[in-house]
């Protein structure tokens, strides 16, 4: 399996995000020798338009950016340069989709070009999509910069795409932020913080909310041309070992190296690069489902263990506590609290 990049593997294009964030601090005043300090990128690369990047070069810079630009609103103000026009093939897919379903299906073609750190999962239920967001690398601190970013390029998007601001909830696992009125004016006031998942949601009958410049000729020639210039890398490390752990909840180690084709050890040590172990993303994967079938769902202890696959439900409750630190009944009276102050 090899169509992830780790950390430090120089496989994302530089001239879309790093570019984008370069032209804007500059725009604010910043230094650019300062801006690319310690990043080992050289400003004549990005020029180029064929150098590649690492996730850590371009977390480096962000981290740098943020230190340096004025304010607090420097992510949303690259949020808004993510998705300017049709200027390139992966742009021109996604201007020419048909709707917003088929937006999403697509921005999985284009995501290394536009949003390589995060990843979600589409979930449909009682008539509501809800897009579950995770970290595809690792950023660590600059992760909250990154998610500010995206979440305002889609916002941003869907008033390009589809001339409307298409009606997204967000829940946000952080606190609720000083700066809240970058929040509101980029985001939208359907805001909710301190929740248990990160998580994007609308109701379905948006996914056929269609494209303004819908165009299936246009699109096809934009996927053949996507298609050509295509790297074979389309997700993170840390995306890669997710997807295996949330098809396979069981999976011992030594599996999972088996599925990369390398030694335990040398995967252990790549998570470790990653700034995780196994045992945490295997408490991460299987947190995100319980708190889904819980919150969302609304499924008692029995039918989640179930659904986990627990035959004993003393373990689930354990399980659980360990997952999310606290006890099922817990987690619903807690998030009942934050749903109805919110």
């Amino acid at each position: 399996m090899s169509n992830f990049a780790a950390l430090d593997d120089k496989q994302l294009p530089a001239h879309q995000l790093a570019a984008s964030l370069i032209d804007l601090a500059c725009a604010r005043g910043v230094d650019r020798n300062r801006l690319l300090r310690g990043t080992g990128i050289f400003y004549e690369d990005i020029r180029s338009g064929k150098h590649r990047l690492s996730a850590s070069q371009l977390l480096r810079l962000m981290a740098n950016a943020r230190q340096l630009m004025p304010g607090k609103d420097a992510a949303f103000l690259l949020g808004r340069r993510l998705f300017p026009g049709a200027h390139t093939a992966s742009a021109n897919l996604l201007m020419h989709c048909r709707d917003l379903g088929d937006a999403l299906k697509l921005l999985g073609l284009v995501k290394m070009q536009f949003c390589p750190f995060i990843y979600g999962q589409l979930h449909i239920y009682n008539q509501r999509c809800y897009w579950l967001l995770d970290d595809a690398f690792g950023c660590a601190g600059e992760f909250q910069f990154v998610l500010e970013a995206y979440c305002t390029a889609l916002a941003a998007a869907s008033r390009q795409l589809f001339a409307q601001r298409v009606p997204f909830h967000f829940d946000f696992p952080f606190p609720r932020p000083r700066h809240i009125q970058e929040y509101e004016e980029n985001l939208g006031i359907r805001l909710r913080f301190n929740q248990p998942l990160l998580c994007i949601s609308f109701e379905q009958k948006y996914l056929r909310q269609p494209c303004i410049q819908f165009s299936q000729t246009l699109k096809w020639h934009a996927l053949r041309q996507l298609r050509a210039q295509r790297s074979k890398i389309n997700m993170g490390f840390l995306e890669a070992v997710k997807r295996q752990l949330q098809q396979h909840r069981n999976m011992a180690l030594s599996e999972l190296a088996e599925v990369f084709n390398i030694s335990p050890a040398t995967l252990k040590r790549r998570l470790k690069q990653h700034g995780v172990s196994f045992s945490q993303l295997q408490d991460e994967v299987n947190r995100q489902q319980a708190l889904f079938l819980l919150h969302v769902k609304g499924l008692n202890n029995e039918a989640i263990a179930a659904e986990m696959a627990f035959n004993d439900i003393p373990n689930f409750r354990r399980a659980f506590k360990r997952w999310t630190g606290s006890t099922p009944s817990q987690a619903r009276l807690g998030w009942k609290l934050i749903d109805f102050s919110g």
